[in-house]
């Protein structure tokens, strides 16, 4: 009996030293589920923090590659490490792009008083102009590169944080359009966060989403004009 249920014991053991990445997959579950929470709460989170969450759950599912290629070469007792330094220099990579993002929001709409509406078909027109281009195209096939990484020591945080920074960089360089998308609405809609998610997914993570970058242009570009219509 206790060897009938330690079979599934080790089963799962041996899954997750096959998908080492997992920590960072709970983080990012856990933002799922935290971010509609905080939103629908009587308090106002502020800005940047709610930014940080949603990157979280929205871009965190597109470095899970890069953080199983961290943990995979990274020994065993610095593994935690690794994936939490290279985690969070991603995430703090988007937390910049977000602090520019959301001053020109409020310069937008209260300095200028432009509406939420035209700043969310603007958004979704610039995304589907940035899709065509070769600087876009450029960065998403480069989400596949990887670096050397060393296994111990100083060089190893060094190695590690160049490469979240390179992957951050590359991911902001892909990403910022659409996410400018999430800003425009507010970063709080489930169902814009999640639609985005899956967009982006599709596009990073399979070379069907990478060769239709001008089916998807055409697609933003219909969802610019019916924003705008109101329809």
């Amino acid at each position: 009996m206790e060897h009938a249920l330690s079979l599934p014991r080790e089963r799962v053991v041996t899954a997750l030293l096959w998908r080492p990445e997992w920590p960072a997959a709970i983080v990012i579950a856990a933002a799922w589920v935290a971010s509609p929470v905080l939103h629908a709460s009587a308090v106002a989170p502020p800005a940047l923090a709610a930014w940080a969450l949603m990157v979280v759950a929205m871009m965190g599912p597109m470095a899970l590659p890069a953080v199983r290629h961290v943990a995979l070469n990274s020994l065993r007792a610095r593994r935690g490490r690794a994936i939490a330094l290279y985690f969070a220099a991603y995430v703090t990579v988007w937390a910049g792009f977000g602090c520019v993002a959301l001053t020109g929001e409020w310069l937008a709409m209260s300095m200028l008083g432009i509406d939420r509406g035209a700043v969310l078909a603007a958004a979704l027109a610039l995304a589907a102009a940035w899709q065509v281009t070769p600087v876009k195209r450029r960065a998403l096939f480069a989400c596949t590169r990887t670096v050397a990484l060393a296994p111990r020591g100083r060089r190893a945080h060094v190695a590690c944080l160049r490469f979240a920074l390179l992957q951050g960089r590359r991911s902001v360089i892909s990403c910022w359009a659409l996410m400018l998308v999430m800003v425009a609405v507010g970063h709080a809609s489930l169902p814009w966060m999640i639609g985005l998610t899956a967009f982006v997914l599709f596009e990073e993570l399979t070379l069907v989403g990478r060769e239709t970058l001008p089916s998807a242009a055409v697609g933003l570009v219909l969802a610019a004009v019916l924003v705008a219509t109101g329809l």
